[in-house]
């Protein structure tokens, strides 16, 4: 355990003292954020990779074990160590000249294909159900989805001061407590190396940031805790060395995947960046950067303790978990304003209760069809009026007005199957659809369709576009054909 802390310690001090020298790095090669005044470098990355190596290096010197752990390392995770460099090259080559979206993802799943094809790959998958073991094609898949999706949700992440670094942190402090409950100390020396690493780097990334972590420091972090997660699920119990890191990852994951669903839900390409991550809501409310961060700090924090239920699992840790993401989920569509997500519930909606949407919707191209077949004005009236008996609507109100200067007005509120001539008030709290349309052989008669509904009712699922492209069509048709009532006529 004194290996743990002294690296921990080592790294700590190195991540610090390397950080200015990284951010001097970053000013002369050009990878600089110049949306500040003045610009700010992104380079924390290096400073995290060289605390890191460094802190390892020097005390692989003087420990026998930690030179040990090392030596397995290179010697198990050798092509992770590559990967590593390329993904880190990657985002140094964005930071300074910037890269098209496309091409940054199409490198990383290359990297992700190759860590498979290297031996890094995982081999089963937790589900509520059950442990399944994956074959090659759903390993390779599955390994590339978590890698490619780990390192990005941690760049995605990335979007206010000290916002990802902090997370990491938190996450990679789990992954060491977890590696050394389960006798996994190479896992738990590389953890709490770049734990330290990062942690040292943090105090000038915390808002006011004076350095940036850049691409190629978020996007290393999130390649190094979804390699040491896919470690762990190998060497350790399944369903434990699993759900440990998906739950400890829990607010990067369930950033991108709601920022996927959202572009989903709106059409638009999932590389198009946009200022609608939880952070950026957070700073919607109100709050500062600094407010922003402490509060994505505290819920880091309680998914990595959540976490570590899981090491004796059980149904009651479970059951706290997926509390603890209904409950974020809950905040961020309730509170951070994810509108998309109340699409989803109307659309969700509208598919069970799909039955009586159809059914109307079936019965407005039946009514079409019967008015053209209509006798006399009150054959015309009465179709309309069966018509909406069930519907949605609150009121249905059927209006016709002599092209005269004068001339009387009537109205005709269709109820139970039936016209009843009367008028209808219009209240405040009631919005309406009007569908004019032409009465009478000679046009010089108005008649005009209006459906009405009140506010605060659920979501309006009939399609109230038939009402206008096929409904409408058909009265003006069957109104044409049709005398209108002898009193106006």
């Amino acid at each position: 355990m004194r290996s743990y802390l002294f690296t921990f310690l080592l790294a700590v001090a190195l991540g610090s003292l390397l950080t200015p020298v990284a951010a001097r790095v970053g000013r002369r090669f050009g990878a600089l954020d110049r949306s500040r005044d003045p610009a700010i470098a992104r380079a924390g990355g290096l400073a995290i990779v060289g605390g890191t190596l460094l802190a390892l290096l020097l005390l692989s010197l003087g420990f026998g074990p930690v030179r040990a752990l090392v030596r397995y390392s290179v010697q198990e995770l050798g092509v992770a160590y590559l990967g590593a460099l390329g993904i880190l090259v990657l985002g140094g080559i964005d930071d300074v000249r910037g890269l098209p979206p496309r091409l940054k993802f199409g490198v990383e799943i290359l990297i992700a294909v190759g860590l498979f094809l290297g031996g890094v790959r995982a081999s089963t998958v937790w589900l509520p159900f059950g442990i399944v073991e994956l074959g090659d094609v759903l390993g390779l898949t599955f390994t590339v989805i978590w890698i490619v999706g780990i390192t990005n949700a941690f760049n995605l992440l990335d979007g206010i001061d000290g916002a990802a670094a902090g997370a990491a942190v938190f996450a990679l402090l789990a992954m060491f407590v977890t590696s050394v409950s389960l006798g996994q100390p190479m896992v738990a020396l590389l953890a709490v190396a770049l734990a330290g690493a990062t942690l040292g780097f943090l105090p000038r990334n915390f808002p006011p940031a004076r350095i940036y972590l850049g691409d190629a420091g978020s996007l290393f972090l999130g390649f190094s805790l979804a390699i040491l997660a896919i470690r762990g699920a190998t060497k350790g119990p399944a369903i434990v060395a699993i759900a440990i890191p998906v739950v400890a990852f829990a607010v990067p994951v369930l950033d991108t995947l709601i920022a996927v669903v959202r572009r989903a839900a709106r059409g638009v390409p999932l590389f198009t960046g946009d200022r609608e991550h939880l952070h950026h809501r957070l700073l919607d409310l109100g709050l500062t950067n600094a407010q922003a961060a402490a509060i994505l700090y505290a819920v880091c924090a309680a998914f990595a303790l959540a976490s570590m239920l899981f090491l004796n699992p059980n149904v009651r840790g479970m059951a706290v978990v997926l509390t603890m993401v209904g409950a974020l989920v809950w905040f961020a569509v309730r509170h951070l304003r994810v509108h998309e997500f109340y699409e989803l519930a109307r659309i969700a909606q509208r598919g069970l209760s799909s039955t009586h949407a159809i059914a109307f919707n079936v019965e407005v191209r039946k009514a079409a069809q019967a008015l053209e077949r209509s006798r006399d004005w009150d054959d015309m009236v009465g179709l309309v009026a069966r018509l909406f008996a069930t519907s949605e609507f609150d009121a249905v109100r059927l209006t016709i007005q002599p092209d005269v200067p004068g001339a009387p007005r009537r109205e005709y509120l269709l109820e139970n199957g039936a016209a009843v001539e009367r008028s209808f008030a219009v209240r405040e709290d009631v919005w309406g659809v009007h569908i004019p349309f032409q009465v009478g052989r000679d046009g010089r008669v108005q008649g005009e369709l209006a459906v009405f509904r009140r506010y605060g009712r659920r979501p309006l699922l009939s399609d109230v576009n038939l009402l206008v492209e096929v409904l409408r069509p058909a009265l003006v048709v069957a109104a044409g054909r049709v005398s209108p009532p002898a009193a106006i006529a």
